[in-house]
């Protein structure tokens, strides 16, 4: 049950990271760069540049921009109305502009490129009287959710190969003879036993040494975890082993709580 209560939530988390990556992120990045399309025309329209707004390389003239940011930056800041502070002021908006186009994987040509600036601006201008600017993109938001999705479903994929091999193994038990029978068709009767080795018990491992008139092999080893009720079984098959020891009061009376069932793993 657990371990389907965490498929399930690693399913579900790779779904949403898929919807993320896929939908919300880019359609979130496609407004938030065309919100900033319109800021760049108003800026270039502003410093007189509005017809030659165009970009013909982005990817160039993203490149270009980034390394002159802070010269465009210190420009900016130098006038409010200047020439160079308002031609500073479009540069700075055309880069994010740009920038926010590269996170989305649009920055092509063709989506720079201007057959009436004026037009265009017109249009969006009107468009976005009655919008809300969306939250900017990071670099980081849609690769992280790549992430996630190989998280979430490779987790998944993982619990189901782990459901396929442990529901491949079977155990059967035999109440009145009190013998375990194993994966493969290995009976385990109690006077087999040589050793119960509980070094890992609290690891939810204990392994059964059997004793030279065992066939082999003479040494199994048990996820107790992950089969129920094999320890009920196995405490079980102790208790009547040859070599049993009978354990101290307080452990013996928890081990009494674990009474072996009659129904097959």
């Amino acid at each position: 049950v657990k371990m389907g209560i965490f498929f399930v939530v690693l399913m579900a988390f790779g779904i949403w990271g898929l919807y993320d990556a896929l939908i919300a992120y880019p359609n979130r990045g496609r407004a938030d760069a065309e919100y900033r399309e319109l800021v760049y025309l108003n800026a270039s329209r502003d410093a007189g540049l509005l017809l030659r707004a165009s970009v013909a390389e982005p990817k160039a003239t993203l490149e270009d921009l980034r390394a002159r940011e802070r010269e465009i930056q210190s420009a900016s800041l130098a006038s409010d109305t200047s020439p160079g502070a308002l031609i500073a002021k479009a540069d700075l908006a055309r880069l994010d502009w740009l920038t926010s186009l590269s996170r989305i994987g649009a920055l092509r040509s063709e989506r720079t490129m201007f057959d009436n600036p004026t037009q265009r601006r017109e249009a969006l201008d009107n468009a976005w009287q009655t919008r809300t600017p969306p939250k900017p993109l990071s670099a980081f938001d849609i690769p992280s959710q790549w992430l996630f999705v190989i998280a979430g479903f490779g987790g998944s994929a993982w619990l189901t190969v782990l459901f396929v091999r442990v529901s491949s193994k079977k155990f059967r038990w035999e109440p009145s003879s009190r013998t375990l029978t194993v994966p493969g068709g290995r009976t385990i009767a109690p006077g087999d036993i040589a050793e119960v080795d509980k070094r890992k018990w609290d690891k939810f491992f204990v392994t059964l040494r059997l004793n030279d008139s065992a066939p082999a092999p003479r040494e199994h080893k048990f996820d107790l975890l992950r089969y129920s009720p094999l320890e009920a079984w196995i405490l079980e098959m102790e208790k009547h082993s040859p070599n049993y020891v009978p354990p101290p009061p307080e452990e013996s009376e928890r081990e009494e709580q674990s009474e072996p069932s009659e129904q097959p793993a």
